[in-house]
């Protein structure tokens, strides 16, 4: 089951020795950090779990293409310029991932 925002603040409190309020206050905190410095386009690094990204997909002209399977000519429609977020992640959070056997015994319950 998934970590709930209330149960990622308790278990936040419980840690850091701080109150529920105190560490939901502090959850609300990043992310208005987080998602301000991703309005503005910049890289957010979070304490060696994740990295994101903001990238700018650039618009894409109609081009002529063929279909695979019975060589007709076709028009590819144009694409229209895009951003996206990428989320990378880092070594602490890679490190931290179950073995095969106990992710399958884990996702099959």
């Amino acid at each position: 089951m998934p970590l709930t925002q209330s149960q990622l603040a308790g278990e936040v409190a419980e840690r850091a020795g701080l109150s529920k309020s105190d560490a939901k206050a502090a959850l609300d905190a990043l992310e208005a950090v987080v998602l301000e410095q991703l309005a503005d386009a910049e890289k957010v690094r979070i304490a060696g779990v994740v990295q994101l990204n903001v990238r700018v997909k650039e618009a894409t002209k109609a081009r002529k293409g063929r279909n695979p399977a019975t060589g007709e000519e076709i028009t590819i429609a144009p694409k229209p310029a895009s951003v996206a977020l990428r989320a990378r992640p880092l070594a602490k959070a890679k490190a931290a991932l179950p073995s095969v056997q106990k992710a399958r015994k884990r996702l099959a319950a």
